[in-house]
């Protein structure tokens, strides 16, 4: 049985850790409980606090192995429901940012921005490169932006998770660079493609290098 500072911290925790993130974004999917992650050991161990209340308030015997009972039966309930989703995959599944952002620092030129979206804080974090959210451009403003970039001295490049390539051909179909109608230069762990735009022209000359596969 928690003492009621601890149990009163440990409710404020919780609550302020879900008040970050309720309002952000409409969440549908179960993997963005991840965000809970800090305090959500905070509740197990408040739920566990209360059934030991209960039992001895009740007076019932043997309390500390029933509790430690309850203990056990969420762990394996839990544990359970985690290798029915694909929790224990989600380390390699996500490792795609921390890859291609390692990609981008090691591979693209010190003055690059990568025009990306989903990318973006990866990019920034494990590459140290300015980046440009292409899904905040108006549709009419991809060659402008692109142009704008390099009269500032970077050399734009392109960045897309593989389901991001439909939408940003129908958000620029005015562009010929939106139409994304080359190879790219690299594909990430199977799953992230980098452009350089400058690659569409030596591509219809037929002197484009192959693609480079990353795992």
């Amino acid at each position: 049985m928690l003492p009621g500072g601890l149990t009163t911290l440990a409710i404020v925790m919780f609550l302020v850790n879900l008040a970050l993130y309720v309002p952000y974004v409409l969440f549908d999917d179960w993997s963005y409980l991840r965000f809970l992650l800090p305090t959500i050991p905070l509740l197990l161990i408040l739920v566990v606090a209360v059934v030991d209340a209960a039992l001895r308030r009740f007076r019932v015997p043997g309390v500390a192995w029933i509790t430690a009972a309850v203990v056990i039966v969420l762990a394996l309930v839990f544990v359970r429901d985690a290798r029915q989703r694909p929790t224990f995959a989600l380390k390699q599944f996500e490792a795609r940012f921390e890859r291609a952002g390692v990609f981008v620092g090691r591979r693209l030129p010190a003055n690059a921005l990568v025009i990306t979206s989903s990318e973006s804080g990866s990019v920034r974090f494990y590459a140290g490169r300015k980046t440009l959210l292409w899904d905040g451009l108006d549709p009419a403003w991809l060659d402008r932006s692109l142009m704008y970039v390099r009269s500032k001295g970077y050399e734009p490049y392109l960045l897309f998770e593989r389901r991001e390539e439909p939408d940003f051909r129908h958000r620029f179909p005015g562009s010929e660079i939106g139409r994304l109608d080359w190879p790219p230069m690299a594909e990430v762990a199977a799953q992230v493609r980098i452009y350089r735009p400058e690659d569409r022209d030596r591509y219809l000359q037929g002197t484009l290098p192959p693609t480079e596969f990353v795992p």
